[in-house]
């Protein structure tokens, strides 16, 4: 499967929502206005972005291997970017790292059924800490990444990436599975919380968010891959490129 194919959603039915494949670094031509005007103004004013880091360190006994991952690749998001990064962390631990674009919210999360459904309360949890933040109320696209990870130029890739779309997508899909990689993903502010919380309802997050970018008729393209070789938390695979 051509990693650019896109499920784009145009209000037709499903099977031909899957037809058109449009390579991920060309821009996406939206169609709500004929005004060139109004397409100059659209591409001056771009997205802005705030990183959202889920990280859990008292998981399988590997409490110290997860700080130190966890405290290295906070650093890296602070170091070699230019956003806001909010970390919400679910096991009580706190890593003591502080910083002027880090705000850092631990909790205390009971096991749920499923880890996305743990991911799913986390993020919920920081957005009510964070809904008074002048950073947050300023933003119109969060990127969710899990803590584990860090992306290799990804403000030039956001920066260079088409505007104003709904969700910023990894290259691993299964359509066969009506499945959607999560390990991070971009997603305009407005819509967070709603996919959220169908992911607290009915359980794994790569298939709900498959499901809501179809049913919402989402604009969307894919970003990267980036260069990874840090271990999946679950099953320890390594995806070298995410």
């Amino acid at each position: 499967m051509n990693s650019n194919f896109l499920f784009l959603t145009h209000g037709r039915n499903k099977k031909n929502q899957m037809k058109r494949t449009v390579h991920h670094m060309n821009p996406i031509r939206i169609n709500n206005s004929n005004n060139n005007n109004n397409t100059h103004n659209l591409s001056l004013n771009k997205n802005k972005w705030i990183v959202i880091l889920t990280t859990a360190v008292n998981i399988n006994n590997e409490s110290e291997y997860r700080k130190k991952l966890y405290k290295k690749q906070i650093s890296n998001w602070l170091r070699y970017t230019n956003h806001y990064i909010y970390v919400v962390e679910s096991t009580g631990v706190d890593l003591n790292i502080t910083h002027e674009r880090l705000k850092y919210v631990s909790f205390y999360l009971p096991k749920l059924a499923s880890s996305s459904q743990s991911e799913a309360v986390s993020i919920l949890h920081i957005l009510t800490h964070i809904k008074n933040d002048p950073v947050y109320m300023d933003c119109t696209h969060i990127l969710k990444v899990t803590g584990r990870y860090f992306l290799h130029h990804i403000d030039n890739v956001l920066n260079s990436s088409t505007q104003h779309l709904d969700v910023y997508l990894q290259h691993h899909f299964n359509h066969n599975i009506h499945s959607q990689n999560t390990e991070y993903f971009g997603i305009r502010k407005t819509l967070l919380e709603k996919f959220l919380l169908t992911v607290v309802k009915e359980g794994l997050m790569e298939h709900k968010f498959y499901e809501f970018i179809i049913k919402n008729k989402l604009s969307f393209t894919r970003i990267g891959p980036f260069i990874n070789n840090i271990a999946r938390g679950g099953d320890k695979q390594v995806i070298r490129y995410l």
